[in-house]
């Protein structure tokens, strides 16, 4: 595998350190062999030399609640993903269908996508996660011992981590937010199932009391909490768990699209503002914020650029989306900052986003990406080694 070198360039390494200007990136057999200022990094002499002049290189976005789909859509999903700097995306609905798309994609099998992490469901009959048409992302199961088989069901099946549901969602007419699916009891039991087997828990919950359960139940990330209350916000705060509050899903862009049914757009606009203010609430308080969409291909950008409207610097947008994301779903030794031994899941992009945030979604600013250090997507041709 070709070593690469990227010179020249502004260098933000999602830790949260300080950027380095006049950096020097070096990618080697799929890692980062090194990362910092030109005098302390050097280039190797048979590394391809990519010049950053005016650009800024930071890690691969991540995206922590996507749902990709089924049958050969997710490919062009995953692969638009990458294209447009989200080097890792997780669904929330995948199942062992996924997971066998998760495998090819490990394998080169199938090229150029984004990383797959694989979150399988178990969920409740009639909850927000249920399908009449069966549960093609994972199993149904009620009562503690059903729960526990769903989930080693699941983990036999290969699931990165569990997704459940502890409140009702936009989604279906017939259902209301207020909805409690699992009862304290059958979280307790799959939390408890699921961490046997090391496998994470994401749990879906816009309001209480599924936000206080689930937490109580020991689940490591609370998705949406659109109508997050006080007592959700202390909860989180003294559990130290992560909160990944989707806001792509109450953003205008989102409500106002044209074939939304009216009863979702209508739950998603109410939950606008709410949603906002609970994320600032959460910003304020420290509480471990990390990236997920309920959207698509880089919409992982435009949910820093909501992070930032409710109160987080442009550095502290760009670590959630990336380090601290990682962190939420277990990958953080392996992805999710510019550190030597990690994967070299990078993006160099022209200009600065710590100046405008909003240039990591423009698809004409991204020069390069790199998953693994394969396959990059070039804009520019990279010199000649040693150039």
């Amino acid at each position: 595998m070709a070593a690469y070198a990227i010179v020249n360039t502004r260098i933000i390494d999602g830790t949260g350190g300080a950027p380095v200007d006049d950096g020097v990136v070096v990618v080697r057999d799929g890692s980062v062999e090194g990362a910092g200022p030109s005098g302390e990094v050097g280039v190797p002499d048979d590394a391809r030399v990519v010049d950053g002049a005016g650009m800024t290189v930071l890690p691969g976005l991540i995206d922590a609640h996507m749902h990709v789909g089924f049958g050969f859509g997710p490919v062009r999903k995953l692969q638009d993903c990458l294209r447009r700097g989200t080097t890792t995306v997780a669904t929330v609905t995948g199942g062992p269908e996924a997971v066998t798309l998760r495998e090819a994609i490990e394998t080169d099998l199938i090229q150029g996508c984004a990383r797959y992490h694989v979150g399988a469901v178990v969920g409740c009959t009639y909850g927000h996660l249920h399908r009449e048409d069966g549960n093609v992302a994972g199993v149904d199961a009620d009562g503690p011992w059903e729960v526990r088989r769903g989930v080693r069901e699941m983990v036999a099946a290969g699931a990165d981590f569990i997704k459940t549901a502890a409140s009702g969602g936009f989604q279906w007419a017939a259902e209301s937010l207020t909805w409690r699916n699992y009862t304290q009891e059958e979280l307790e039991a799959l939390v408890d199932e699921a961490h046997a087997w090391f496998r994470r828990v994401s749990v879906h919950a816009h309001v209480q009391p599924g936000i206080s359960n689930a937490i109580a139940a020991g689940i490591d990330m609370i998705h949406h909490g659109s109508y997050i209350d006080d007592e959700g916000l202390q909860s989180l705060l003294e559990s130290g768990l992560h909160f990944v509050p989707t806001l792509y899903i109450t953003s205008e862009r989102s409500f106002s699209r044209e074939a939304l049914p009216a009863h979702i757009a209508d739950r998603m606009e109410a939950a606008h503002e709410p949603h906002r203010e609970g994320v600032a609430r959460a910003i304020e308080m420290g509480i471990p914020i990390a990236v997920g969409t309920d959207g698509g291909p880089g919409d992982a950008a435009f949910e820093l650029q909501e992070l930032v409207a409710c109160g987080m610097t442009p550095m502290q947008a760009i670590v959630a989306g990336t380090r601290v994301t990682a962190e939420a779903l277990g990958i953080d030794a392996m992805t999710g900052t510019l550190e030597p031994g990690k994967r070299a899941d990078l993006q160099l992009v022209r200009g600065d986003p710590l100046e405008d945030i909003a240039i990591l979604e423009d698809p004409d600013a991204i020069a390069l990406v790199m998953r693994d250090g394969k396959t990059p997507l070039v804009a520019m041709e990279p010199q000649s080694p040693g150039a």
